[in-house]
């Protein structure tokens, strides 16, 4: 009889175990088709269009952001920089200096407020992070900007566990349906950076001197290849973000009560 029990409590365990195991690939399979759908690494293959982002954008070295807006008018092309908040970029002051990147017909994402990873906040914090972005952007410009796309900080998108879904569930609920990464980074070898330009390629730049340098080497080579450098949003088929006159002022509990 007691071997009869230790039978069965052995199969009783094994089934826990199999049981844990296909619970734990089926999570793994659910989280890459998760990330697959909602992290964007570039466009359509079969196009030649491809995205040149900029990063950061430092108050400091606002000088290459007016260089590359620069660069997008001499060669009639379009750039997508994603500014952060914190640097003291985005405000009213250097209004005129955003309202170019727009008027050269460039686009503008969000990086959240500081260069502060997803996993180091909870997940009222990366609502936060994105909400104060939008506001700041607003005031900036004296008007309303409806932003299409974040890219977060480090195109990170994992929590402290490794887990992707509280993540991509923050900011899904504040209101982006997609983080933009990248699949293209380099800004020291031309050669390097033109064999691995894809069609649809996202590249990625920082708005300082080492990268706006590089800009100007590369952007005739990527011409003269075929390729053609649009915002984020033409890339993936969109029209330009839509604008409004009532600026948006970020409260935490609009979100709480859509939860």
């Amino acid at each position: 009889m007691r071997n009869k029990r230790n039978r069965w409590a052995a199969l009783l365990a094994f089934l826990v175990f199999l049981s844990a195991c296909l619970s734990a690939a089926c999570e793994k399979s659910s989280t890459s088709e998760l990330l697959e759908d909602f992290r964007l690494t570039h466009g359509d293959r079969s196009s030649p269009k491809i995205a040149i982002t900029v990063d950061d954008c430092y108050k400091s070295a606002r000088e290459f952001v007016v260089r590359d807006v620069e660069l997008c008018r001499e060669y009639g092309i379009q750039m997508t920089f994603f500014p952060l908040v914190h640097t003291g970029f985005l405000e009213e002051e250097y209004r005129d200096i955003w309202q170019s990147v727009l008027d050269a017909g460039c686009e503008i994402g969000s990086h959240t407020y500081s260069h502060l990873r997803m996993s180091n906040r909870d997940y009222w914090g990366r609502i936060s992070a994105m909400g104060r972005w939008q506001e700041a952007l607003d005031r900036t410009l004296g008007y309303h900007y409806e932003t299409r796309w974040l890219r977060p900080p480090y195109g990170e998108l994992k929590d402290h566990q490794g887990s992707t879904a509280g993540v991509v569930r923050a900011i899904r609920h504040y209101g982006y349906e997609h983080a933009v990464c990248w699949d293209v980074s380099e800004t020291l070898d031309l050669k390097k950076a033109m064999n691995r330009v894809q069609n649809g390629s996202i590249l990625l730049f920082h708005a300082k001197q080492k990268d706006t340098n590089f800009l100007e080497k590369l952007i005739p080579e990527l011409l003269a290849a075929g390729f053609e450098p649009v915002t984020v949003s033409e890339l993936f088929g969109f029209d330009p973000p839509e604008t409004g006159e009532e600026l948006y002022v970020y409260d935490k509990t609009r979100y709480q009560n859509q939860k």
